[in-house]
């Protein structure tokens, strides 16, 4: 498959806002078709063999509200979603939903009015799952439905009662079961609140003001709870500290071959410091390492793209960083925040003082970091 590839910084712009509507979910779509939703099977689909996976997908959306219907067109143009299958620099990554405004933009769907999405399910992660273990079929139609339930509006299930059960739980959630792919009765309460059934919930009136050109973008993707998972999932470990500003790093965006946006992430030059774990006779004492947030050029406007709330590397800061090698040789950041511990709080947790670094996995997080600082806080 084809994909055009390109490289730039900064950001500028504005657009018009949407209310928020609830925890589970994000605005509703805009646009004239509301509900009525058409999508566009990319020829990849049917290349990569996901036509049955994709169909499960509309199949199990369909008919759970009568003011929700999803139906293919051979025409591609307007407001009509897109489908594909993928590939990602990102190791243990298997789909992502971006959320478009009418001129052709990528928007943050909690905030800003969208009217159309485009959905990626990643073959390469899918098909290599942990070094080779393929995912089943079971688990594939999870992936393509789950983000068809975003592409629809619906947001990660945060209710604790419903995380074990709904198909829209997140994949980097401990409880995620994915051998479900169908929607329990919650994801369905969900979606009516969207498009019909109970009033749409109030809108969140002391939230912060969004910045129109951060657009944060849930994934399905693995999350690495305990040291030990992280450390064999990881080939290298090293205290390393970025020696760019993030606008100044290279930004890389590729994209299908309708312009529709498939992956991005950032070139980071790091100063190595000390390789705390694995073998380093391949890097000497810079390394050029991907991390998923970019800013990507839609052309009227550059907006950077923020996966699962991911805090990029700070330069000047020295940081614990466990990274992953790639099958182009390349080396990854994994695991998101709970992949990236400064010197600063191993130290303070090593002091027993209360860190200050705060993601929304904080639990995990912090567990995490209790384990690399009684792990290596000698060796620092």
């Amino acid at each position: 498959m084809k994909k055009r590839t390109a490289a730039f910084m900064v950001l500028s712009t504005s657009l018009l806002f949407s209310s928020v509507v609830s925890a589970d979910t994000h605005s509703p779509r805009g646009g004239t078709d509301h509900g009525n939703v058409k999508v566009w099977y990319d020829y990849s689909i049917a290349s990569y063999g996901f036509t049955s996976h994709y169909d499960h997908a509309i199949s199990t959306w369909n008919g759970r509200n009568a003011n929700v219907s999803i139906s293919k067109t051979l025409n591609n143009s307007g407001q009509v979603d897109r489908y594909y299958v993928g590939t990602t620099t990102e190791p243990n990554l298997f789909g992502r939903t971006i959320f478009y405004n009418d001129l052709g933009i990528a928007v943050d769907p909690d905030w800003f009015s969208w009217s159309r999405s485009v959905v990626s399910a990643y073959y390469n992660q899918l098909h290599d799952y942990e070094g080779g273990v393929n995912f089943t079929a079971a688990r594939i139609k999870h992936t393509t439905a789950h983000e068809v339930g975003h592409s629809l509006g619906l947001d990660h299930t945060t209710a604790s009662a419903q995380v074990s059960t709904s198909l829209m739980t997140a994949g980097n959630h401990p409880s995620v079961n994915r051998d479900n792919n169908t929607p329990t009765s919650y994801d369905i309460s969900e979606l009516r609140s969207l498009y019909g059934g109970p009033a749409l919930k109030a809108p969140d009136l002391n939230a912060e003001t969004p910045n129109p050109n951060v657009v944060n973008i849930e994934t399905e993707y693995e999350l690495f709870d305990n040291l030990s998972e992280l450390s064999n999932n990881s080939d290298l470990v090293v205290v390393a500290s970025p020696m760019d500003d993030f606008e100044n790093r290279k930004h890389i965006a590729t994209f299908y071959d309708t312009g529709d946006l498939q992956d991005y992430y950032t070139l980071n030059n790091l100063s190595i410091k000390k390789v705390l774990a694995g073998d380093s006779s391949d890097i000497g004492e810079n390394l050029e390492v991907i991390e998923s947030n970019a800013i990507v050029d839609f052309g009227l406007q550059k907006v950077k793209m923020v996966n699962d709330g991911y805090q990029e590397t700070q330069k000047g800061t020295e940081y614990i960083l466990f990274l992953s090698k790639n099958p182009q040789g390349q080396y990854q950041i994994i695991n998101r925040n709970a992949g990236v511990f400064t010197l600063d709080e191993v130290n303070s947790a090593a002091t027993n003082k209360r860190g200050t670094f705060i993601t929304r996995d904080n639990d995990i997080r912090d567990n995490l970091l209790n384990e690399v600082t009684n792990t290596y806080s000698n060796e620092l």
